[in-house]
């Protein structure tokens, strides 16, 4: 009997000897109970690279079509502009992931990566404006994507080292909200600038990015004030081979061996690459569905990167701002708050129906594959009605209130297929694969966030005779992919939860 006292006692004080000798600064919670408080708060970091890029996509396209002016190339310039966050992502975001895992630091493994990120990229937005040589807004664009990556995955990854695995679902549907607020912040803020009175052209540009500049910065403070992740090191910096994992119920670090050696552990990495082909060829159905996320990333990615160049050129916004103000900064003001409140059309219902139509998936009636067809079904006749009566209506009308109504009936069913396609995901991925089955799905979706605004922009290019009107193959394109999406989708089997 005291033999196996004294191996329990020694398995006990070997676990506690794992543990790094730093106490937790936060208390943690039971398994069953979420602090909502922190959460929101974690969530901030989250929030603000969702407020960054929905301004920054609104924005940039507006002030690359100044510089170009009339360069016929300049459709494929915006869009290779606009795609080079996610060739960016896609290289140094794993980087940098990895990083913080392996942080010893005193003020944690995360928050590190988020103070040094969103300080920088705070700097490099501001600077953003200022720059009017191609060349120069290209490097500040560079310098301020890079300064994203270092603290995009931070931001996220933060949120489960201080939930327990119970609370996950219904934390991270905590984030996905307040982080969404964070982009209806970034294209209010057009709107705000147009009430503000006596702006020169140059500050019109130049203050929405110093104001959400400095929201980074005061979001980033009350971070700091109020999540105090564990100390994993008694320095600011120093990077370890040896990953750090925070105990959930304790909240105290530890650090835990790779099974694998660097130089294995990379040649991992690459047969990784070759098995997502294999998963593929093994797994049709995980390979249609696949080819459909992939369609309708590279439709509305376009979108995304191109539609306040639409809003202004081809509905003519600013030209009937101009006429009505008869002052060019007033106008510029006019315009850009019009084309804003079409974002708002966009962004605003899909966050306001994410809860409904993922009810709707969850209906043992409908099903959630039956519910992605209808959402895809819905979208090909609000698309349509687009492509072939709204937009031809709106050509130089100057009247935005059509096109809002369309985008709030387009936006719905878009969020309905992004909130479905997730459960499906993992029902189709074998036990014990749902990671890389994961890894695959956001790999397509990155491809095709970086090809969609180059495509795109070749296709302008290719109409650029027809000037502003050259717009009007958007949405064709658009529908195109959702075609495609319905298609390929339709060819999924399975999906559904183990019980139907």
């Amino acid at each position: 009997m005291s033999s196996i006292n004294n191996q329990q006692d020694n398995g006990e004080r070997n676990k506690n000897d794992a543990y790094l000798p730093f106490e937790p600064r936060m208390e943690p919670t039971a398994p069953d109970t979420l602090n909502s408080k922190r959460t929101i708060i974690i969530s901030l970091s989250f929030l603000t690279v969702l407020l960054a890029w929905s301004y920054f996509n609104f924005k940039v396209p507006l002030l690359l079509n100044d510089i170009l002016g009339d360069n016929p190339f300049k459709d494929i310039i915006k869009g290779s502009i606009m795609a080079m966050d996610n060739f960016v992502a896609v290289i140094i975001q794993p980087f940098f992931g990895d990083l913080s895992d392996r942080t010893r630091s005193k003020y944690g493994r995360r928050m590190p990566f988020i103070i040094t990120g969103t300080v920088l990229a705070a700097i490099f937005f501001v600077l953003i404006p200022w720059m009017r040589i191609l060349l120069g807004l290209i490097l500040i664009i560079f310098l301020f994507d890079v300064a994203m990556s270092i603290f995009r995955g931070a931001s996220i990854a933060i949120l489960p080292d201080y939930t327990s695995d119970k609370m996950y679902s219904k934390a991270s549907a905590i984030q996905q909200f307040v982080a969404n607020m964070g982009g209806l912040i970034g294209f209010l803020i057009p709107i705000i600038i147009g009430f503000i009175p006596n702006l020169s052209v140059e500050w019109i540009d130049r203050l929405g990015f110093l104001i959400i500049g400095i929201l980074m910065i005061a979001l980033l403070a009350i971070q700091i004030i109020y999540i105090k992740e564990t100390p994993t090191g008694e320095k600011g910096f120093k990077f370890t081979s040896k990953r750090i994992e925070i105990d959930r119920a304790s909240f105290r670090a530890r650090e835990v061996e790779d099974e694998l050696e660097p130089g294995e552990a990379k040649k991992q990495k690459l047969k990784s690459y070759r098995d997502t082909v294999k998963i593929m060829k093994g797994h049709k159905d995980f390979a249609y569905f696949l080819m459909a996320v992939f369609f309708m990333y590279l439709a509305f990615a376009s979108v995304e990167a191109f539609f306040s160049s639409f809003a202004m050129e081809y509905l003519g916004l600013y030209d009937a701002a101009y006429e009505q103000t008869g002052n060019q900064a007033d106008a510029k003001k006019m315009a850009e708050a019009q084309a804003s409140t079409l974002f708002l059309a966009y962004a605003g219902p899909m966050i306001a129906s994410a809860f409904f139509v993922g009810m709707l998936g969850q209906s043992k009636r409908v099903g959630r594959k039956n519910a992605v067809k209808i959402f895809l079904i819905w979208m090909i006749i609000s698309i349509s009605i687009m492509s072939f009566v709204i937009a031809p209506i709106v050509y130089q009308n100057h009247q935005p209130f059509l096109m809002i109504v369309i985008l709030m009936l387009i936006s719905i069913p878009w969020m309905g297929f992004i909130v479905n396609s997730f459960p499906i995901l993992w029902d189709l991925a074998p036990e014990g694969k749902v990671g890389i089955y994961t890894g695959i799905y956001y790999t397509f979706n990155q491809a095709a966030y970086t090809i969609a605004p180059i495509l795109f922009g070749g296709i302008l290019f290719l109409f650029i005779g027809f000037g502003d009107y050259r717009y009007i193959v958007m949405f064709p394109f658009v529908l195109f992919c959702v075609v495609m999406g319905l298609l390929l989708f339709s060819r999924v089997k399975g999906g559904e939860t183990k019980e139907d």
